[in-house]
């Protein structure tokens, strides 16, 4: 079980257009239409082609179009906003579908306990796991926080963040099938920060990639608290 502060606060930027992280290579094709080279004259033609006689007598090849001899290729080239869409439409798909949810695995500690380690490599920037929970406004949240706070077995999973100049908490403390919510604290060596996106009227917080992540590494987050209570019952905070 992922030990945590009662009280995990992070301040989270306003950055919408950073949030599309997932990068999308386009291979660019441009219109190619191949024309032959000039036939040289000759007195006598030769050809398998049909021909037709004018009034003189005079054998005349037919016209032909280009394009009956070569194909057009159309182009593929997309503009900037195209894959600024495709790329935000392919985050949110991940996201409400929890793709990402199986290239990731639970794993045990014999000091922090359970764990969430990477079955799969990752690049800076990339989207790797929604923190998933309910989502509540801070008055709310510091309620349910202090009720908490009366049970010593129960981990606190409450992240608070702030976003459009307005507080908000996730509380992920009830067991789910979501990943993201146990995430190791790290001081020394986080591979994972915050972003929220924002589409169909709600926010989602969201873990990437803060450095290249290989595969079978252990996801760790630095949730902030650095109070000498946290740091009295779990010591292991603040040297890994």
């Amino acid at each position: 079980m992922r030990v945590a502060t009662k009280r995990l606060a992070t301040t989270v930027c306003n950055d919408r257009s950073a949030a599309a992280s997932p990068s999308s290579d386009v291979e660019n094709n441009a219109d190619i239409i191949m024309i032959p080279p000039t036939a040289a004259k000759s007195k006598k033609l030769t050809s398998s082609t049909s021909t037709t006689k004018t009034k003189k007598g005079a054998n005349t090849v037919p016209s032909h179009k280009i394009t009956e001899f070569f194909q057009v290729r159309r182009s593929s080239r997309k503009t900037g906003k195209k894959i600024d869409e495709e790329a935000k439409d392919a985050l949110r798909d991940r996201i409400v579908n929890g793709t990402n949810e199986k290239l990731l695995e639970i794993y045990k500690d014999s000091v922090k306990g359970r764990g969430i380690r990477t079955t799969t490599n990752f690049d800076k920037g990339d989207f790797v796991v929604e923190y998933r929970g309910e989502m509540m406004e801070y008055s709310q949240a510091k309620l349910i926080e202090q009720q908490y706070s009366n049970d010593e077995d129960i981990g606190s999973y409450m992240f608070f963040f702030e976003y459009n100049n307005k507080k908000w908490c996730i509380d992920a403390t009830k067991e789910s099938k979501w990943k993201g919510r146990l995430i190791n604290h790290s001081v020394l060596r986080p591979n994972l920060k915050t972003k929220v996106v924002e589409f169909n009227g709600s926010h989602h917080l969201i873990l990437v990639a803060k450095r290249p992540i290989a595969e079978g590494e252990e996801l760790l987050y630095d949730y902030g608290d650095r109070s000498a209570e946290t740091i009295a019952k779990n010591p292991w905070l603040v040297n890994t």
